[in-house]
């Protein structure tokens, strides 16, 4: 019976469709702004929900239920909840209803319908009795008379839109997967469509359209090239949906529509984030990728680039540093070393040394920037992994050399060392040992050591690709978007997906 009504109702269909998670979590809301379609995967049967009532969605007991209208179903796996095609106005049942071939109750059966199924609409009539009945027309051609207590009359709007319990609205349908211990709720609709809630997302409305036309053909490469789901942060990229579209964004996405970024005839990787700090990076600098499987990925100059992020500061507290490296609270920060392995001087090992010995954290660019989390502001990590640092070092240690046969070499722990004493060779274990100078017995031991770290970098992001400040830079200079994109990705050209 299910099945049978709501088979009668086209959904949508994309051209490139594209999907994005949006919610995960044990509970979920939607409100829909007019009649959608939905499928139980477990079962497949089909029935409706409206704008009459929220859509509720709870996971318990292994099973997600759905309530609408006060009805509730459950399904072990989840539900897809479609937007139709047409312009019908469509009755929903809200309790299973006998309808009749004429306006009264005791006029001869012609149907039985379920809760949540769904008629066409003819139109309605007040019998003698004074109750209003509504005309209908099922998938089999059959028509009749149902009450009109039972069932709620809604259309199929024109611009389906689905709202979360979060606020955001979004275009399109929705999936609603059951994962361990979470509801996944993903929206399913068309690149383009998509693009409507991240350009607006990733890049302020007001800049240049050109920037805007280049931030929405590197958007749009991004989306075509990734497989599965994306997510709607940063770690795929910004998606707010159709709350935060904006007519220039949307222009610059009409403009460009189905334009993507190609290299050899394939399309290309077209990263992107904030700020370069004057010079983009090789992605094999930043991600060890292989440099060569990427030959567009290139350090180009961004110096045009104009951006509050430029340059930035942060000071580190030690107590800080010490925890992410592994140190107990009671050891002393003596020294901090980077190991500089970008073209530019990206930042790709760090040594932290301490009374307690030392450590060394290699790898990318997000873990460079993570070594360093500040606690005044959230324990957020480094705005880039291309960065200097400076402190003022405790006295002792930085005073004493180690005599070879040809050099003297500065030492920044006694740690490990052996030495010749009166009664044999012996390890130094501790920093605090006394140590015979030519102008008498000195201590080397360090009572407190470095409190604070202050860190310079340039750019904000990882540096990959095109830059969201340069990109407007050059759009103000008169770049076009083809020109902009031809820079930060060398040797590519604009194609179509």
């Amino acid at each position: 019976m299910f099945s049978q009504s709501a088979n009668a109702y086209q959904t949508e269909s994309y051209a490139k469709p594209t999907l994005v998670q949006i919610h995960n979590q044990s509970s979920n809301t939607l409100v829909l702004n007019g009649l959608y379609k939905v499928t139980d995967k477990e079962t497949l049967e089909e029935f409706f929900v409206t704008s009459k009532g929220p859509v509720a969605l709870i996971l318990a007991n292994n099973e997600i239920t759905l309530t609408h209208l006060g009805i509730s179903i459950n399904s072990s796996t989840g539900y897809i909840i479609e937007e139709l095609k047409g312009s019908e106005q469509v009755a929903v049942f809200v309790s299973d209803t006998i309808a009749r071939k004429s306006a009264v109750d005791t006029s001869e059966q012609a149907a039985v319908y379920q809760k949540l199924q769904g008629v066409t609409y003819i139109g309605s009539h007040t019998n003698s009795l004074g109750e209003l009945w509504y005309n209908v027309k099922d998938s089999l051609g059959i028509t009749s008379w149902v009450p009109s207590t039972s069932a709620v009359l809604e259309s199929i709007p024109a611009l389906p839109l689905g709202k979360l319990a979060t606020g955001n609205q979004y275009r399109g349908s929705f999936e609603i997967n059951k994962l361990t211990s979470t509801i996944q709720t993903v929206n399913r609709l068309d690149i383009e469509q998509y693009l409507k809630g991240v350009v607006a997302s990733e890049m302020p409305s007001s800049w240049h359209l050109e920037a805007l036309k280049s931030q929405a053909i590197a958007a749009r490469g991004y989306a075509v090239k990734s497989k599965g789901i994306l997510n709607s942060t940063t770690s795929s990229q910004v998606y707010k949906g159709y709350l935060h579209e904006r007519t220039s964004t949307n222009t610059a996405i009409e403009q460009t529509k189905g334009k993507v970024v190609t290299y050899n005839g394939k399309l290309a990787e077209t990263y992107f984030y904030s700020t370069s700090g004057g010079r983009t990076a090789n992605v094999g600098d930043v991600w060890n990728s292989v440099q060569a499987n990427f030959p567009y990925l290139v350090s180009v100059d961004d110096s045009t680039e104009v951006s509050p992020y430029s340059n930035w500061t942060v000071s580190i507290p030690a107590s800080s540093i010490l925890a992410t490296f592994g140190f107990t609270p009671l050891s002393m920060l003596q020294d901090v070393k980077l190991i500089k392995g970008g073209a530019n001087g990206e930042v790709t090992a760090v040594t932290v040394v301490t009374n307690m010995g030392e450590k060394t954290i290699q790898g990318n660019e997000a873990i460079m920037r993570g070594l360093f989390k500040n606690p005044a502001n959230n324990n957020a990590s480094l705005n880039s992994n291309w960065y200097d640092v400076s402190f003022t070092k405790p006295i002792g240690l930085t005073q004493f050399f180690i005599q070879q046969e040809s050099t003297i070499t500065p030492i920044s722990s006694l740690l490990g060392y052996s030495v010749q004493t009166e009664t044999g060779t012996v390890t130094i274990t501790n920093e605090n040992v006394l140590i015979q100078t030519n102008s008498g017995i000195i201590s080397a031991g360090i009572t407190s050591g470095i409190t604070s770290v202050t860190i310079k970098g340039k750019g904000y992001g990882h540096r990959i690709g095109m830059s969201q400040y340069g990109a407007k830079a050059k759009a103000e200079a008169g770049w076009n978007a083809e020109q902009i994109l031809k820079h930060y990705y060398p040797g590519t050209v604009l194609g179509s997906y």
